[in-house]
């Protein structure tokens, strides 16, 4: 009697999980079968359990510094626009297919999500903000910072403050220097600045200490992320002895200037409300506790520091190889006569904005990205044969989207899609093929921001100084993957007046 019970409940425990996954499976496969999903090209592999051998050959290509590289001409030649691999047990679809990507940003919104373990990775620096939210949290602060991206915010007077603080510190002499090192140091100051109120003063050849452990700091707890990313499931893998102290740093630099506003509100309240003031001060203004202030904070100086410095780095590195086009924006700036440019100016010089889109395109600084599947769904291509028809995406799977390579695409953008031409733009148009800024719901609020700092300030370089040369022009372009990418040895240029 005893045995029959135990063999009862034995037979339950292990049929109920069972009828569970069966009845799952069924759902699925008919959902399959109603959106006309067929079955995507899969990455070989020797380990199908956890595709290691995919590990450790991502881990040589990035030791090489060639991940984008390896995806563009290996596997996506081998296997398509998008298809599906193994990586660490976890089963992720690779694509770098327009309609795909449209789906996953903006027709499929609601289907997908940043996911808890992004949130997870990058908790212990950058908490919670707009940047790894979903849901309601993310819709609240997106709506609370969009306001301060809005055209009427952007101040080139504050870009010229900091720009004369980086033309004063650099050497006078005619001997290289990385344009790129500096443009790190420029955004940063800049963008706190715009979100702070106040500075580090980084830039400053006699930075102080506290500018120099801060900028630091935040290098040190941006990598932390970027490789818990690329690691998965093996995130926990990751240590740095200096990550610790680096964390503690920012969240007390910020949480010092976040004191000071809430001091200064509870003072002199109505100082502080309306359009004016910082960033810092409208937040401030909401209600929201000091520590959900600073990780919003830091979300945005995320989102605002590495890639504009990446973009101003790019471009410069193209420009100073190229003296014709060098020559064609001198031309093109000739109309203001050497006066500061104003938005208006920025916006009517065509060219410039040519020169920006196609490093946007060849060099994006966030080159891949991925979301995760909130619900079962499907996207557009990828299915069967020839690719043409839907994939299913289960709930929970991780979808990976590479910007870099479908921005290299020869049948997306001619014969000549690995040349910079800043050209083409007399006659491409942006869509989802061109995706610098991400697109949808989950846009970059900065992107207006971005393109006129950058670009004022490739203008002021060039009023500047009468010939930029870059150095040593034979050698490629390496990629420097973190959370954004960057050039493995700078932008060394030497800068001559007249």
């Amino acid at each position: 009697m005893i045995l029959q019970i135990i063999y009862t409940i034995s037979a339950a425990v292990l049929l109920i999980p069972l009828t569970f996954h069966v009845r799952e499976w069924w759902s699925r496969c008919r959902f399959s079968k109603r959106h006309g999903c067929q079955p995507l090209s899969r990455l070989k592999t020797l380990d199908p359990v956890f595709g290691l051998d995919h590990l450790l050959e991502i881990k040589e290509a990035a030791a090489n510094h060639r991940v984008l590289e390896c995806w563009h001409k290996r596997h996506f030649v081998e296997y398509g626009h998008t298809f599906q691999m193994n990586l660490v047990g976890n089963d992720i679809i690779m694509t770098r297919e327009p309609e795909n990507i449209q789906a996953i940003l903006a027709t499929k919104f609601h289907d997908f999500e940043i996911g808890e373990r992004r949130r997870i990775i990058s908790k212990k620096f950058a908490g919670v903000g707009f940047l790894n939210a979903d849901g309601h949290v993310w819709q609240l602060a997106r709506a609370l910072a969009r306001p301060g991206f809005m055209k009427s915010q952007i101040n080139l007077d504050m870009f010229e403050k900091h720009l004369n603080v980086w033309f004063c510190s650099l050497p006078n002499s005619s001997s290289p220097v990385d344009f790129q090192q500096w443009a790190f140091r420029y955004t940063l100051d800049v963008a706190s600045d715009f979100l702070f109120g106040s500075s580090p003063g980084i830039l400053s050849a006699g930075a102080t200490e506290t500018a120099r452990k801060f900028a630091w700091a935040f290098d040190v707890g941006t990598e932390g992320i970027a490789q818990r990313i690329r690691l998965g499931k093996l995130a926990w893998l990751y240590r740095n002895s200096e990550e610790n102290e680096a964390c503690q740093i920012v969240h007390d630099y910020i949480d010092a200037m976040v004191s000071v506003a809430v001091a200064a509100r509870s003072t002199c309240p109505q100082e502080h409300e309306g359009d004016g003031g910082s960033f810092l001060h409208a937040l401030v203004n909401t209600g929201m506790t000091q520590e959900e202030i600073r990780f919003q904070m830091l979300s945005l100086l995320l989102g605002g520091r590495d890639t504009t410095a990446c973009l101003m780095s790019a471009a410069m590195w193209e420009i100073s190889r190229r003296p014709n086009v060098q020559a064609r924006l001198r031309q093109e700036m000739s109309k203001i006569s050497g006066m500061r440019p104003s938005i208006k100016d920025l916006k009517e010089m065509t060219y410039l904005t040519w020169v920006l889109r196609e490093t946007l395109r060849l060099y994006p600084p966030v080159p891949m990205n991925s979301r995760r599947a909130a619900r079962d769904t499907c996207l557009p291509r990828g299915g069967g044969p020839d690719g043409s028809h839907p994939i299913f995406v289960r709930k929970g799977q991780e979808v990976m989207y590479q910007v870099w390579s479908m921005h290299r695409r020869t049948d997306l953008w001619g014969e000549d899609a690995d040349d910079f031409n800043p050209d083409r733009w007399a006659t491409a148009r942006q869509h989802f093929n061109f995706l610098p800024f991400n697109a949808g719901p989950r846009i970059c609020l900065g992107q207006q921001f971005a393109y006129a700092e950058a670009g004022y300030v490739l203008v002021r370089f060039l009023q500047e100084y009468s010939r930029i040369e870059g150095v040593d022009t034979q050698q490629p372009w390496t990629e420097k993957l973190g959370l954004t990418c960057c050039i493995l040895q700078g932008v060394q240029v030497k800068l001559l007046r007249a």
